[in-house]
């Protein structure tokens, strides 16, 4: 007789699928929190963990970048926004001695932001974000710890892990690469740094449109400030490395994504149109069968995956 699945381990298989679905998609800064069991799950955990940073690493040039991203901790919510569990040595970076963090979220937060968190939350209510946003922790003497953080809708049954609140660290070039920067002189050389700084700038807008293909692109106005650059650079640039527009390719990628959920789930259309961030049925199918050449239940009869 089959083992039942218990609901525990149903909420750690969404998440490992959720991970799976975010590397599909090109979102290699996704990552799962061990819950320290280690068993095979969290052994399929830390080689997504460890697979993702690799790919990271080798196709936008980590170690070129001016600050480097490092997970720090990792908080559980439930619905009633209680802190129901996170991850070991948490209570110690943020300074709670007594090793317990069993209260509302909003005892370790300040004011604000619990407003932002809440603002992310209402925004995001249906669907899975990975955008980073400061956050200002609260230490048991009443200090103030800010830290970029992510939100993270979880995908399950278990109301006690609704949401997912990551923190990380970032840590900046070392000394030895800034002194080369600013001892490098002469015309070809400042040329040969603008080109790669402007190659950089590119690989972190195609990063920052795959992490956030559930939502409406910005303008390009606004993806300039975002990445402090301006809307012309941006548009030029990225159609002379990339070979297409930035809308384009914002396009292609959350079909893209469609398509695998589409042929490896049974989401209804609504749902995966959501995820992908179309505001309605009509528009998505529309946008589908322009780039597939099917509507969304045609492509889904002929492509769907057979699970045993």
């Amino acid at each position: 007789m089959d083992k039942e699945i218990s609901n525990e381990e149903k909420i750690r298989f969404n998440s490992l699928y959720q991970q799976i679905i975010e590397i599909a998609c090109g979102n290699f800064m996704f990552r799962q929190e061990p819950s320290g069991r280690r068993d095979p799950i969290d052994t399929i955990t830390v080689l997504l963990n460890m697979m993702s940073e690799e790919i990271n690493y080798s196709c936008f040039n980590a170690q070129q970048w001016n600050e480097h991203p490092e997970f720090l901790f990792s908080i559980f919510l439930n619905t009633n926004y209680h802190i129901t569990s996170y991850s070991s040595g948490t209570s110690k970076i943020l300074k709670w001695y007594d090793d317990n963090l069993d209260r509302p979220v909003s005892e370790i937060l300040s004011d604000n932001s619990i407003k932002l968190l809440m603002s992310e939350l209402e925004i995001n209510s249906v669907k899975t974000y990975q955008r980073l946003i400061p956050l200002d922790f609260l230490t048991e003497n009443k200090g103030v710890y800010r830290v970029s953080c992510t939100i993270q809708k979880m995908v399950g049954i278990n109301s006690n892990f609704s949401f997912a609140i990551t923190a990380f660290r970032f840590g900046h070039k070392n000394e030895e690469e800034e002194v080369k920067e600013k001892n490098s002189s002469g015309q070809g050389m400042l040329e040969k740094k603008e080109s790669a700084a402007t190659k950089l700038l590119l690989k972190q807008v195609r990063l920052y449109i795959l992490r956030n293909l559930h939502t409406e692109l910005p303008s390009l106005k606004q993806l300039g400030l975002i990445h402090r650059t301006n809307r012309t650079k941006l548009k030029e640039g990225f159609k002379k490395f990339y070979g297409t527009t930035i809308p384009r390719f914002h396009m292609q990628k959350r079909l893209e994504k469609a398509a695998l959920l589409i042929r490896s789930t049974e989401l209804p259309f609504s749902i995966i149109a959501q995820k992908c961030g179309f505001k309605d049925h009509s528009h998505f199918s529309k946008n589908f069968r322009r780039q597939y050449g099917h509507t969304p239940s045609v492509y889904r009869k002929e492509n769907a995956w057979s699970i045993q």
